[in-house]
């Protein structure tokens, strides 16, 4: 799944590609479905640990609390840029990628 989505700043409409989906109400932690979403979109995970990056229990506490399916974190991870939304969806784009 491809969607242009237009964000603040330079790089104007970049593509988001839809690469896992996380259960808040479920046993896994964002930082699980995270590291699995990254691995099985690049095929391999050669970075630091995900935990070293990004800070994921106050984005899961408040994606999780919010009833507005339009609310979502960005995390920066290595080279790509990756989208969390309360509805669940990952999405990740290479920084700095334009369309």
């Amino acid at each position: 799944m491809t969607n242009q989505t237009g964000d603040p700043g330079p790089e104007g409409l970049s593509e988001w590609r839809r690469v896992g989906y996380h259960d808040f109400d479920g046993p896994d932690e964002l930082d699980a479905t995270l590291a699995a979403a990254l691995v099985d979109s690049e095929g391999s995970w050669d970075e630091s640990p995900l935990y070293d990056a990004v800070e994921t229990e106050p984005a899961e506490r408040f994606l999780a609390s919010v009833n507005d399916d339009d609310a979502s974190v960005i995390f920066s991870v290595a080279d790509r840029t990756v989208r969390v939304s309360a509805d669940g969806t990952v999405e990740v784009r290479s920084m700095g990628s334009e369309s």
